[in-house]
This record gives C-alpha cells, sequence and structure tokens, in this order.
C-alpha cells in the first residue's frame, strides 16, 4: 500500500511540474502578445496621428492654393467681392427682370418666323472653312438684331460675318475656344461680343472694314463667357468651376470681374459653356463631378447655388434657355436631350438620340430647338416635341445657332468649317 501511494504521489507530482512549466510557457506567449498588442497600438496612433497631419496639411495647401488663385485673379482688381454685389449692379439687374418679366407673356412672334412646314424641306445650302481643322470651329452665335454671325476657332482665332452670306473677316493672333454676342449694343455692321480663352476674356468690335480688341481682362483657367441680356455684364467661369461677373466698363473699353463664386463641391469641373436666363437674374453651368453630372442654377444677385437639375448620365455637352423663360434644355452625350420646366423643377421629356449630343440651341421665338450630334441636327417644334427635320452633318457638330426668325442654321464643326442649313430657294 505504501508503494501504491509512493507511486500516486510521485505521478501527482510530476504532472503539477508539468502543468507549472505550461503555465509558465503561457505566461510568456501572453507576456509577448500583450507586448505585441501594445507596439500595434503605438503603431495605430502614430500612423492616424501621421494621416491627420497629413489631411492638415492638404487642407492648408487647398486654402493657400484657392487664396494663390484669387489672388490671381484680383491682381488687377482688388474690390473684387467674394458673395455680393454692389447695390447699383443689383438694382440694374433687378429693373432689368421687372422689365422682361411683364412683357413675357406678351412677346409677339414675328410674322416672319420660318413655319414647321419650310424647316421640313431644311437642307445644307452652304458651306465655309474658317478655321484649322486641327482646332475646328469651337463655338458659334449668332446676333438676333442684325443677323451677324461671330464663330470662334479655338487656336485658330475668332472669324466675324456680317451676314450668312458675306465674307468673313478673321483675327488668328488670339485663342478663342467660346464666344457670345453683347446684346443691346450690336447693330449692323457692327458687333460687340466676348470670348474665352488663352487665361483671359475679351471684348470685341467688329464691322466691315476692322475687327478688333476693345478690352480683355485676365482669368485664369477661363473656360467659358457668356454675355448678360442687359449688355452690361457677362458670366465666365473657370475650370475649377468657380464664377465670376464680369462689367464692361464705359464705352466698352475696359472690362472689371465684380465677383468671384466659387462651387459647392470642390471637385466640381465645367462641362459646357454656362448660360443666362433670358431675364438675366438666373445662371445655369453644366459642371461634372465626383457626384455626377448637373446643371447649377445660381442666384446671380444672391451668388448663391439655389438647385441643380440631376439626371444625365454622361457630360453634359451645351444648355439653353427658351425665349419666354419657362423651359431649359441640356444635352449629354449620353445620347439625350432632356427639357425641365423652370417653374416646376422638373423634367418633364426626354428627347433620345442614337448618338451622343454635342450641342443646342432655341431659335428667339422659343418655338423650334435644335440639336446635333456627330452625324445629323435634328429640329423639334417645342410643346409637340415632334421632329421637323433630320440634316446629316459632316464633322463632329460643336455648337449651333438659329438665325433670325429661325431663317437657317449655323452649326460650328469640328472639321474647322461654318455650315449652313435652310430653305434653298
Amino acid at each position: 500500500m505504501l508503494a501504491m501511494f509512493q507511486n500516486e504521489w510521485d505521478d501527482v507530482m510530476l504532472e503539477t511540474h508539468v502543468i507549472k512549466q505550461q503555465l509558465h510557457a503561457t505566461r510568456k506567449e501572453l507576456s509577448h502578445a500583450l507586448y505585441q498588442h501594445d507596439a500595434a497600438c503605438r503603431v495605430i496612433a502614430r500612423l492616424v496621428n501621421e494621416r491627420d497631419e497629413a489631411q492638415r496639411l492638404v487642407a492648408e495647401l487647398q486654402r493657400s492654393l484657392a487664396g494663390k488663385l484669387t489672388s490671381e485673379i484680383s491682381s488687377n482688381r482688388p474690390n473684387i467681392s467674394k458673395g455680393e454685389l454692389d447695390p447699383e449692379v443689383i438694382t440694374r439687374l433687378t429693373d432689368f427682370w421687372k422689365k422682361t418679366s411683364r412683357s413675357r407673356k406678351k412677346r409677339p412672334v414675328s410674322r416672319k418666323l420660318s413655319p414647321a412646314e419650310t424647316i421640313i424641306g431644311w437642307s445644307k445650302k452652304t458651306s465655309m472653312e474658317l478655321f484649322d481643322s486641327n482646332s475646328g470651329a469651337t463655338d458659334v452665335a449668332i446676333c438676333q438684331l442684325s443677323g451677324a454671325i461671330v464663330c470662334a476657332g479655338g487656336k485658330s482665332g475668332v472669324a466675324w460675318l456680317a451676314a450668312a452670306s458675306a465674307p468673313a473677316a478673321t483675327s488668328k493672333d488670339c485663342v478663342a475656344d467660346t464666344c457670345s454676342i453683347v446684346p443691346g449694343s450690336a447693330s449692323s455692321p457692327g458687333t460687340v461680343f466676348v470670348t474665352s480663352g488663352g487665361d483671359k476674356i475679351t471684348l470685341w468690335k467688329a464691322n466691315e472694314e476692322d475687327l478688333s480688341t476693345l478690352a480683355s481682362v485676365k482669368v485664369p483657367g477661363a473656360a467659358s463667357v457668356a454675355a448678360h441680356p442687359t449688355g452690361s455684364y457677362a458670366a465666365i467661369i473657370s475650370s475649377n468651376a468657380s464664377w465670376g461677373l464680369v462689367a464692361f466698363g464705359a464705352e466698352m473699353s475696359t472690362l472689371c470681374e465684380l465677383s468671384r463664386v466659387m462651387p459647392d463641391n470642390p471637385s466640381e469641373a465645367p462641362s459646357a459653356p454656362l448660360k443666362f436666363h433670358p431675364d438675366g437674374l438666373i445662371l445655369a453651368t453644366p459642371t461634372t463631378s465626383s457626384q455626377g453630372h448637373i446643371v447649377r442654377i445660381w442666384d446671380v444677385k444672391e451668388q448663391k447655388s439655389v438647385h441643380s437639375f440631376e439626371g444625365h448620365a454622361a457630360p453634359i455637352s451645351c444648355v439653353a434657355f427658351s425665349e419666354n423663360g419657362y423651359y431649359m434644355a441640356s444635352s449629354s452625350t449620353d445620347t439625350t436631350v432632356k427639357i425641365w420646366d423652370l417653374r416646376k423643377l422638373t423634367e418633364f421629356k426626354t428627347i433620345n438620340n442614337c448618338d451622343g449630343v454635342t450641342a443646342l440651341a432655341f431659335d428667339r421665338s422659343g418655338k423650334y430647338l435644335a440639336h446635333a450630334s456627330a452625324t445629323r441636327i435634328q429640329i423639334n417644334v417645342v410643346k409637340e416635341w415632334s421632329t421637323l427635320s433630320d440634316l446629316e452633318v459632316n464633322g463632329q457638330i460643336r455648337a449651333l445657332d438659329f438665325g433670325i426668325d429661325a431663317e437657317f442654321v449655323a452649326a460650328a464643326s469640328s472639321n474647322g468649317y461654318l455650315d449652313f442649313f435652310g430653305s434653298r430657294n
């Protein structure tokens, strides 16, 4: 019995020794694991601090770059405001709006307006080579008072025609990406218009004898320009989607930027030229960002974004307002043209196209809407939105505009030509 108890005691002692060894090993492993956990926590904390510091430096850099850009923009114009306009400017804009809004419903349709039956039979009338095909024609605008035509050609310069059948006067010592005729100051045989390009906007005077610059102002990254309906101002948008209001000086001899407004989303970039509403109190800026493709609507007086029209699946190529101010159309490379009701702020019509739409324009009466793609121009009648004419084109159309009383459509193409479509008789 003693021997048996001795053996059991030995076994218990041996098992206890083994357990103590395992406990010691486990304690060492736990201590090592705790050390590794503590080291990992210190590494994570250091990385978090480095990340926060990097984000702070990026934010400071962005503010510094934004400040530098604003400084460059306003270097020659120290009185640029950041979010408000001079009361005198606001009064002038408001008076113009009151005047036009009262007469909007009473605007008579010209008796000379081309009827739908005539537009159905349209075809290409003439074609004029204005620019080098390397840059092509980039924009076109037609004066609804005199019939004068302005065409921009990027690095190829700018061209002016007194009429569709007149010879072109060109200036090739400039960069003109977009063009906009200044209303109320154009009369045959002269035209005042403004262009953007080469990090500046330029005010021009053209007549049968001369095509010359009146004034220019430096705007870094100038993407497009639109003349205000009053004929006294213009809006310019830059490559970072910030836009500013520019005033034309006495006798159109100077340009002065009055304000600069930054976009709500820092990642926004303009995708098409900006446009003024006919009454002049709202401005449309088509932009593309990480949030999608939108047409942002701005209150010009308040310098604030008041609405965003969303729905396009691809970059927006052009926007246009109807002359009565009720509709806005936006075209996109997603093969659609969307019609928006500005009174209800809703989309109520989508016109589908087999090719990506690159340009569109309402005529002066607001009765017709033309939109173009790489292969054709379609003309629709407003309200019914049925297609009146389907015109084949050579070269991608980058911009188009109606002549007076919708007598014809002028289209600027990527091959440098300005094509005219209308009745042959």
